[in-house]
């Protein structure tokens, strides 16, 4: 008897220790995080919901195609990546997604102020002020007209994310060439391949909300992206992170199984063997 009470303390320690001190660990490390906002209510301007999407695509040939290309409607950038890394140092990503992945009061307010919006203030894009609060509505309800709704976390993470970032592991390169990365950014910025492993899903939810309340100072500049576009995404880098989890969490059911019967055997064993000593 004395003996399973001691294996039953040591289980105990082991569970606290897995359960109890990484968790805290974190809260140490990380602090409190702040909860992301989704709804982007600090940015001022209210998107024109009613916008004419056809108009809106007059607008984007007149004010965006010179950087912007949109490939599912066989419109082509202005001009080429290497021309673009030479003159912003970063390329400038396709929109053909961007109305299905990006929260429309931030994209509004992005168009207007890209600045202000990505909490960046050398955002390569330049302010859009020319456009009206009407117009900007009409790019808003085009850019929306032709987006995939249902977009996977790895297209989600390459439209959003690849542009700077490389996931090595799924064989992704991010877009720009890493010495343009460091010129625009003062860094080249880290690959994603074990980030869903190295951060916890709360901190990266809200980092990439909103990377400036977890990480202040940083030069990344906020994205934008919906609660579910967002949400998509972590669980993707989570995923690929660790590809073997679901198999290794089976697998160790069955091993916690035959440990706890070699434990019972091996207590048998040792009450049949002792007993007449004792």
């Amino acid at each position: 008897m004395k003996e399973l009470k001691i294996l039953l303390i040591l289980i105990v320690i082991v569970l606290v220790g897995y359960w109890g001190i990484e968790p805290y660990a974190h809260s140490v490390m990380h602090g409190t995080i702040p909860k992301p906002d989704f709804s982007y209510l600090d940015l001022k301007k209210d998107v024109i919901t009613n916008g004419d999407p056809a108009q809106g695509k007059e607008l984007f040939m007149q004010n965006c195609a010179s950087c912007h290309s949109i490939k599912k409607e066989n419109i082509p950038a202005g001009i080429d990546a290497n021309t673009a890394m030479a003159s912003f140092n970063v390329v400038p990503p396709d929109l053909s997604n961007i109305g299905g992945i990006v929260e429309e009061r931030f994209l509004a307010n992005f168009i207007k102020n890209p600045q202000e919006a990505t909490k960046y203030p050398k955002f390569a894009m330049p302010p859009m002020a020319q456009l009206s609060d009407e117009q900007i509505g009409d790019i808003v309800a085009y850019l929306k007209s032709i987006a995939n709704k249902d977009l996977s976390g790895e297209t989600i993470i390459k439209e959003a994310c690849s542009r700077c970032h490389s996931i090595k592991y799924q064989k992704i390169s991010a877009e720009t060439n890493p010495e343009n990365l460091k010129a625009y950014l003062g860094k080249v910025p880290p690959d994603l391949s074990v980030i869903g492993k190295a951060k916890e899903e709360e901190y990266l939810i809200t980092f990439i909300n909103n990377p400036q309340t977890v990480l202040p100072g940083t030069s990344m500049p906020r994205l934008g992206l919906t609660k579910e576009s967002t949400e998509k995404a972590v669980e993707y880098l989570d995923k690929i992170a660790d590809p073997h989890r679901e198999e290794r969490n089976r697998l160790s059911v069955w091993v916690l199984g035959y440990l706890v019967i070699l434990a019972g055997l091996t207590f048998a064993w040792k009450k049949k063997i002792w007993k007449n000593i004792h």
